[in-house]
């Protein structure tokens, strides 16, 4: 499902760093500035991330992290079993979250 994002990629870096921050999801925190870093550091990256985070899917945003991990790897031994998986995911559920609240601003659970 794709709902239109109405912000600019500040507003929506910002938005998810405050919704994950708040959820206390620092492994999806942590992936989300290694992919502005490298956002910085490499044009066409930058492209494909912006890109994602203004139109995309969770396809698309798996594809977007995907140097950084593989989001279908084996689990591990130990928890985290499977960190990557869980960090995008993390990213992909705050982006539904804000982009859902934007569509349907009469559903948000933080008003009074």
């Amino acid at each position: 499902m794709r709902l239109p994002n109405p912000y600019s990629l500040e507003e929506t870096l910002e938005k998810l760093r405050h919704r994950l921050a708040a959820a206390y999801n620092e492994d999806a925190l942590t992936l989300l500035e290694k992919a502005v870093t490298k956002a910085r550091d490499d044009r066409s990256y930058a492209k494909q991330f912006e890109k994602t985070l203004q139109r995309g899917s969770t396809i698309e945003l798996r594809e977007c992290l995907s140097r950084f991990g593989d989001y279908f790897e084996h689990s591990r031994d130990a928890p985290s079993y499977y960190p990557h998986h869980d960090a995008v995911n993390g990213i992909d559920c705050a982006f539904y979250a804000i982009l859902f609240e934007a569509a349907h601003p009469d559903t948000r659970q933080d008003h009074q």
